[in-house]
């Protein structure tokens, strides 16, 4: 442990003990890997130094995929495109063209998971286009952005987001009034659409080009630690990780995106709701894993208060609550911590 002053820091830096400002906000964890915007925030905070881990040299920049706001919207449609496609296939014929979504997976879906601001170009993007071919997309790209923060790779990586992208193909066979329906489902609609997991699984049991873990994936999506899901309520470790990876992601998504009954939430909104289920219904390590690097993504982001001001993320406080209520800094300079203020985010905004 080296104590160093914040003006000598650079990115890659290891934090090996917690930073805490005067007013008593817990700025940055130990473990934390600093970024540019995470030094210039010490700054603004005027903390004069820190304690690094100098026994881990920092990492250097590692080059990622970028691609423009428009190139990424018209890589994207494409490929929302090919699902729409290889899924009227699915529907007509009931079979699964593994192969093809292979290559989605390699020669897409990989591109678009490994570039530089996916999840909120993913916030941004809105189509007129049936939800299923969108959600399936943008569920197996955040399980890949989260299965990456799980430390999977190769032939693993390329299994999970296959099962994402898979994982509601059961729902090709739910009347669409059902799935758009704008009210709430009476108990036989829900029913039905609780027969999808299996639906989908019976459709790529017999597939052996697809992994075990990658059919469970499909098969237990909805299933919970505590046994409250389904299909078979099953409970704890008798859920595939991709499955609980899955699940999180789905949730996310659905969360962030227009229904037919209700208007998108942020972001913030959508971790907050998980955060709540991690003790109980979903898996606490995966949900650590996501909470952790998405807190870290959002911290410096801009945003729009209740009061129509414009704000910056400064810090968000904790793992497990007060996603909706982090410390701003607004256009003036003055932070305002929101667990103190009946202030509240009502949108995320483009950096700018």
């Amino acid at each position: 442990m080296r104590k160093i002053s914040v003006q000598d820091l650079s990115p890659g830096m290891l934090i090996d003990k917690e930073v805490i400002s005067e007013e008593g906000v817990v700025l940055l964890e130990r473990g934390t890997r600093l970024t540019h915007w995470q030094i210039a925030n010490l700054r603004n905070w005027r903390v004069p130094c820190v304690f690094v881990d100098e026994r881990q040299p920092p990492l250097a920049d590692m080059p990622s995929p970028y691609l423009s706001t428009a190139a990424f919207l018209g890589e994207y449609v494409r490929t929302v495109d090919a699902i729409r496609h290889t899924f009227e296939h699915i529907r007509v014929f009931r079979e699964v063209p593994i192969l093809e979504m292979e290559e989605l997976v390699d020669q897409r879906i990989t591109l678009l998971a490994e570039t530089v601001g996916v999840l909120d170009y993913l916030y941004e993007i809105r189509l007129h286009s049936d939800h299923t071919f969108q959600h399936s997309l943008n569920v197996a790209i955040i399980a890949a952005v989260l299965g990456r923060w799980r430390k999977y790779k190769g032939a693993q990586l390329k299994d999970l987001v296959l099962a994402g992208l898979l994982h509601d193909i059961g729902k090709l066979f739910v009347p669409q009034t059902v799935l758009d329906k704008p009210s709430t489902l009476s108990p036989r609609e829900f029913e039905v659409i609780k027969r999808h997991p299996h639906e989908g699984y019976t459709l790529i049991h017999n597939e052996q080009r697809l992994s075990e873990g990658a059919k469970l994936g499909i098969l237990q999506h909805h299933e919970r630690c505590d046994g409250s899901g389904y299909p078979g309520k099953l409970a704890g470790d008798q859920i595939h990780p991709f499955a609980q990876i899955i699940a999180i992601a789905d949730i996310y998504n659905a969360m962030t995106s227009d229904r037919t009954y209700r208007r998108r939430l942020t972001p913030l909104a959508a971790l907050e709701a998980i955060a709540d289920q991690m003790h109980a219904k979903l898996e606490t390590g995966v949900c650590l894993t996501f909470l952790d690097n998405m807190r870290e993504h959002f911290t410096g982001n801009n945003v729009i208060l209740s009061t129509g001001q414009r704000a910056k993320i400064i810090v968000l406080n904790t793992r497990d609550r007060y996603w909706t209520k982090p410390v701003v800094c607004i256009p003036s300079g003055m932070m305002l911590d929101l667990q103190k203020e009946d202030i509240s985010i009502v949108e995320l905004i483009e950096e700018g």
